[in-house]
């Protein structure tokens, strides 16, 4: 293919890019993907989990094996993009090397927001990203007896569970009031804290970490709150958001704001330049500022229906937002947004709890946590109700709760005409 002007690039080697090309490349397309990174797109997903706990694990491919549109997508490895021309439909790569196309699909993803502590920056303090910050990481975990993470989202919580099951001793620092405070229902994230306090983990809420202390020959030692209190540590992982990378979007002329702006179906503001993933923010007709998304299973679907959009085809992004996390030996699942002014119905269920959240008497998410991947089946059987924003029989749950059959039927039940 070298040489040849490709019908499509795609810029990135997450989810979003390698969904993009796989369905490009099925449809006969000839695609170029340009990535920063050593290897095809892969599943990220297991950075936080399968690559801590088993250093050395494969990384899934987002591929399957021996498909024959395989072929046409030529994957550059260790290629930075610098400048985007949409009206010249070019790219510029860091080495200087033009590449042309037909279209481009802009999956350049995120990157982890920094600590900005003194004594943050240097060895013994990490991000994680990519298999390079995993792998690293994985490296500390080897020899570290205390590790302190500051954050205490889901990705914080993924490498406090693994890091503990290796046997590091473990302090999350979280400045929110509660563990998982974007998105997850408190009632879920009581459940996980009490869960990792059993696995010896100690979490504090409310606290602000203001220096990453280090000895005179830059070792990290601990970590100093806001009040003087230190925190001894061999390790520091930041855990504290991410920030899309927008800025070869915005450095080209298109239209971004936290993200670069696309409708449902991918399309930015210049014709010929699409976008997916972490890095974009979605706006809705009649909508001022727009959704971001941060999850694998967005990110993989919003790749797909870009390509579609390329290939002249109808498709938008209207799926219930699903995302999931392994802790331990425990699965957490969730579908659907909760807004501001929504009930949330707690059910205990076996091995768990589940938090059904409903506006009027339609529900509008769902999230549960149990030990096992019992809650999965259970969640994704809300998702058609929440998408339809059926109305719930929230008596009919409540009966339910004690047999996870029962109460998968009752969801299901509520997506079917009436």
């Amino acid at each position: 293919m070298s040489g040849h002007r490709p019908d499509a690039v795609v810029v990135g080697g997450g989810p979003a890019a390698g969904a993009a090309a796989r369905t490009l490349a099925a449809a006969g397309r000839h695609v170029v993907i340009l990535t920063a990174e050593d290897r095809s797109p892969y599943d990220r997903t297991v950075l936080s989990k399968d690559v801590l706990l088993h250093p050395g694990a494969a990384l899934p491919e987002v591929w399957p094996a021996g498909a024959p549109w395989r072929e046409r997508i030529e994957v550059r490895t260790h290629t930075t993009v610098a400048s985007l021309d949409p009206d010249a439909r070019r790219l510029v790569t860091a080495s200087g090397d033009v590449v042309t196309f037909e279209s481009v699909i802009l999956a350049t993803g995120a990157e982890p927001r920094r600590l900005a502590l003194p004594g943050a920056d240097g060895a013994g303090v990490h991000h994680l990203r990519d298999t390079t910050d995993a792998a690293a990481l994985s490296r500390a975990l080897d020899h570290a007896s205390r590790v302190v993470i500051i954050g205490a989202g889901v990705l914080g919580l993924e490498v406090a569970a693994a890091a503990a099951t290796r046997g590091v001793g473990v302090v999350v620092l979280e400045a929110a009031d509660r563990v998982l405070s974007r998105g997850v229902p408190a009632a879920v994230a009581e459940w996980l804290c009490a869960l990792h306090q059993e696995h010896g983990v100690v979490v504090c809420t409310g606290v602000m970490p203001d220096a990453v202390l280090r000895s005179p020959d830059g070792a990290v030692t601990g970590v100093r709150l806001a009040d003087g209190t230190v925190v001894p540590a061999d390790a520091v992982v930041a855990g504290i958001g991410i920030v899309p990378r927008d800025g070869l979007a915005r450095d080209a002329g298109l239209a971004v704001d936290d993200g670069i702006l696309i409708d449902p179906s991918g399309r930015t503001s210049h014709p010929h330049v699409f976008s997916a993933g972490d890095v974009v923010r979605t706006r809705r007709p009649g909508e001022a500022h727009g959704i971001r998304l941060e999850s694998f299973t967005a990110a993989g679907r919003q790749g797909e229906v870009a390509a579609h959009t390329v290939l002249g085809q109808d498709d938008a992004f209207t799926d219930v937002p699903w995302w999931w996390s392994d802790q331990y030996d425990t699965t957490v699942q969730a579908m659907g947004v909760t807004p501001a002014d929504a009930r949330e119905e707690v059910l205990d269920v076996p091995g768990g709890l589940l938090v059904l959240s409903v506006v009027g008497d339609r529900l509008v998410a769902a999230c549960g946590v149990t030990h096992g991947p019992a809650v999965a089946r259970v969640v994704r059987a809300a998702g058609p109700a929440i998408a339809a924003g059926a109305r719930l029989d929230l008596a009919a749950a409540r009966a339910a709760a004690g047999n996870l059959a029962a109460l998968t039927s009752v969801l299901r039940a509520a997506a079917r005409p009436h």
